[in-house]
């Protein structure tokens, strides 16, 4: 199967073509199974919300909407079965305390979509305030999709030089993010974790 833009993997998700939700998993697995490990704290808990959100993806496939942001709604439903996943585990009930703000999580989608939006302000203004070169190096990497060694190529510095400033762009925009409840860390995942 050729590569295709999430869209189109959802319009043959649709018509029930295993290969486009096979392709979707491959794409987007690792950084779901990496956003509920990091809520749950339990590599088998990330393993099975995992698993379950596929599932989701594939029992409602004929739900989804195309004109959305099929990323979006793949860590929405994440969210959700990881916050199900910590509330069926007994032995995880200090832990849901730390989440003390989550409770139904019933906000109506376009509530949801205007704190994303507000998140995202806030990413980009933590994007401009980096260091000049640190910035440029984050935006040819996450913005324009060029390799670490494409990046130094072009700036004319070593590989490990932007790996360093790519380590510490993360960490500051991760532990910037995560001050803001769980959907800056959710919104982290999403747009900067690969």
């Amino acid at each position: 199967m050729q590569v295709k833009d999430d869209n189109e993997y959802v319009e043959c998700l649709k018509k029930d073509d295993f290969s486009a939700f096979d392709a979707l998993f491959h794409k987007y697995s690792a950084s779901l199974y990496a956003f509920a490990l990091s809520i749950t704290r339990d590599s088998f808990a990330a393993e099975e919300v995992t698993q379950l959100v596929f599932l989701k993806v594939w029992e409602k496939r004929e739900q989804i909407k195309e004109h959305l942001s099929f990323k979006s709604f793949l860590f929405s439903v994440a969210y959700h079965e990881t916050i199900s996943w910590l509330r069926k585990e007994k032995s995880e009930k200090m832990r849901i305390s730390e989440f003390g703000r989550i409770t139904d999580f019933q906000t109506s989608e376009t509530e949801q979509s205007v704190e994303f939006r507000n998140i995202e302000g806030l990413a980009n203004q933590l994007i401009r305030e980096m260091p000049e070169k640190r910035k440029e190096i984050f935006r040819l990497s996450r913005e324009q999709g060029f390799s670490n060694k494409e990046i130094a190529e072009k700036l004319g510095i070593s590989i490990k030089t932007v790996e360093n400033q790519m380590t510490s762009a993360l960490k500051y925009l991760r532990e910037k993010l995560g001050k803001h409840d769980i959907l800056g860390l959710l919104f982290y995942f999403l747009m900067f974790h690969q």
